[in-house]
């Protein structure tokens, strides 16, 4: 009811700004000073007839079945996972204000259990191509997959290397099956240690409140340069306060040689004639004291290629965290690849995908703890014993079909999920020398099905 009630009252009030002034100025006689055009674009569009302003509003839903077959080897995960879920319910309301220059962007999270929540809150003034200053909250200008529009992915949902699993709810030391569980800290999209900060979940930097320089020179047709530079409270954060003086910087550079390539959709949906490329460097730094006080920064490579229903994405990035209290640096690192061909122009698309990521490279029992990954415990035919995660990576398979127009669309996808282990000699438990021997492979499978409407 809360949400219902929140959604109506955006609404109305959007619709009363626009359309009451007009109303009341006809019901008196008058002529209206500048009258709104109302049509429906790719969204539901409302604009005075001059174009000083402007309003398109959007909806998106997303209903997913997921099923996984764990491997019960795994401590907690002894039962499979059936899971009806609706993973985006969104309100987006875009438009601009006065001129087409000064632009803005609402986009409210509708999820069940989540409330009335705002994703996306930013306005952006454009000085020219090369100058355009925005300031609020929206996604970090890092990477590319997490860029990619969750209305526009390939596949169900974004892929390992991005924490994205379906199954990243609650902390996995809980009993109950939860991917990759046994142990460690949660692995979500972009999730991390309650007790140092470490990063657990994927390679991106989510969220944040802050202010951002972009700009882009070029056009699909044409050789593109573009750039965004941005300050920011902090990867993943939604808190109203910065918890010190220290902020997030990020840098994002790419180079579209013969035309640009909109990094927003997955896949070539329209049929590029001509071959295009797009390569895309980003680095960050960032510095935070709670709940420790460590330096973290990191580096992404991507790149995209399309060319006649043919699509390539292909990623690597990389983390360090150095905390003051440990000799150590612990490393992250990850790399994903996709293949997409539209069988059917625009319409039904086959795509193939591998992704891995390293939570924390060279693992050692010590290092595990001290970072706040933690310890996974499996089953060694007589007891549960801990190991030590290596890697996450995933084989997927999909097909989806785009049905009654725009970005509407059926997805099915099929994924094998395995975690390696790795050994550690050496390891010290509570003070005794216990040597942590390599485990079997973890492996996991999923299918999942989506229906999406986009309007």
């Amino acid at each position: 009811m809360r949400m219902s009630t929140g959604v109506s009252v955006i609404v109305l009030l959007l619709i009363s700004v626009i359309v009451v002034p007009v109303s009341a100025e006809e019901s008196e006689g008058k002529k209206p000073s500048n009258s709104i055009l109302a049509n429906y674009d790719r969204g539901f569009r409302f604009a005075t007839k001059d174009n000083a302003f402007a309003l398109r509003m959007n909806g998106l839903l997303q209903v997913r079945y997921t099923y996984v077959d764990y491997d019960p080897a795994i401590r907690y995960n002894q039962d499979n996972y059936s899971n009806f879920f609706v993973r985006r319910a969104r309100l987006y309301f875009s438009g601009h204000v006065g001129s087409p220059r000064f632009t803005y962007l609402f986009h409210a999270q509708l999820e069940p259990s989540q409330g009335l929540n705002a994703n996306d809150l930013w306005v952006e003034y454009r000085f020219s191509d090369w100058f355009q200053l925005g300031a609020g909250r929206n996604k970090i200008s890092y990477g590319l997959e997490m860029l990619n529009s969750g209305s526009a992915l390939g596949m169900v949902e974004r892929s390992v290397m991005y924490g994205e699993t379906d199954i990243d709810l609650g902390n996995a030391s809980v009993p109950g099956p939860r991917f990759p569980g046994g142990g460690t800290s949660r692995f979500g999209l972009s999730s991390s240690s309650f007790d140092t900060g470490f990063a657990t979940g994927g390679l991106n930097l989510y969220r944040s409140q802050g202010v951002q320089l972009q700009g882009k020179k070029g056009s699909a047709a044409t050789s593109t340069i573009e750039y965004q530079l941005g300050l920011w409270q902090g990867r993943s954060t939604n808190s109203l306060a910065n918890s010190g003086s220290d902020h997030l910087m990020s840098l994002r550079v790419g180079y579209h040689p013969w035309g640009f390539i909109d990094w927003k959709v997955v896949g070539d949906v329209e049929e590029s004639e001509r071959f295009r490329l797009g390569v895309i460097g980003s680095i960050y730094v960032n510095r935070s004291d709670d709940p420790d006080n460590y330096e973290e920064g990191g580096y992404n490579i991507a790149a995209m290629a399309r060319w006649r229903g043919w699509s390539v994405d292909v990623e690597w990035g990389a983390e360090t965290f150095d905390y003051a209290d440990f000799g150590d640096d612990f490393d992250r690192e990850g790399w994903r690849l996709s293949l997409g061909w539209f069988v059917v122009p625009a319409t039904w698309e086959i795509r193939g995908r591998y992704a891995e990521i390293q939570r924390l490279r060279r693992p050692t029992y010590r290092n595990a703890m001290d970072s706040g990954l933690g310890v996974p415990e499996v089953w060694n035919g007589d007891d549960w014993t801990p190991a030590l995660e290596a890697k996450i990576s995933e084989i997927t398979v999909g097909v989806s079909v785009r049905i009654l127009g725009w970005r509407n669309k059926l997805v099915f996808d099929l994924s094998r999920l395995t975690r390696e282990f790795a050994a550690d000699p050496d390891a010290v438990i509570d003070g005794e020398t216990e040597p942590i021997a390599e485990a079997p492979d973890q492996v996991d499978h999923r299918v999942r099905a989506m229906v999406q409407l986009v309007f």
